[in-house]
């Protein structure tokens, strides 16, 4: 059970990284006003910042699904459906928080397609042997 555990937040704080890390990226190169602007209510963010951190949180999704999988050694999908279950919580929790921020698509597509996406990289890292 603790070994379960630490494949779920090992692949969650992986995805977590890589999200930090892409969004600053995205928000530099393409927010008027880098990443302080972001966090200034009532700033549009523009829909090519919001396109672009889809893609890297799709990424991000498929890489902590595959790593959550190797890291648990076996069940994958079980391991991988935990980890998409803390994803939508953590959707949900992010919903309520930047409800009046980010356009609810774009909410309603990091809560249902993320999780999606982690599902998939978990069935593909514990299926065709990709090693963290």
């Amino acid at each position: 059970m603790p070994h379960s555990f630490l494949a779920v937040l090992g692949g969650f704080a992986a995805m977590a990284v890589v999200v930090m890390i892409t969004t600053a990226l995205a928000a530099q190169l393409l927010v008027p006003g880098g990443m302080r602007a972001t966090a200034s209510p009532g700033t549009p963010l523009p829909r090519a910042y919001l396109v672009t951190n889809l893609g890297c949180s799709a990424l991000a999704a498929f890489l902590g699904g595959a790593l959550t999988a190797r890291i648990a050694g076996h069940d994958p999908l079980i391991h991988g459906g935990a980890l998409a279950f803390l994803m939508v919580l953590m959707s949900a929790a992010s919903m309520k928080q930047y409800r009046d921020q980010q356009p609810r698509w774009y909410q309603l597509t990091l809560m249902t397609v993320m999780p999606a996406i982690a599902l998939l990289g978990a069935w593909i890292g514990g299926t065709w042997g990709i090693h963290a």
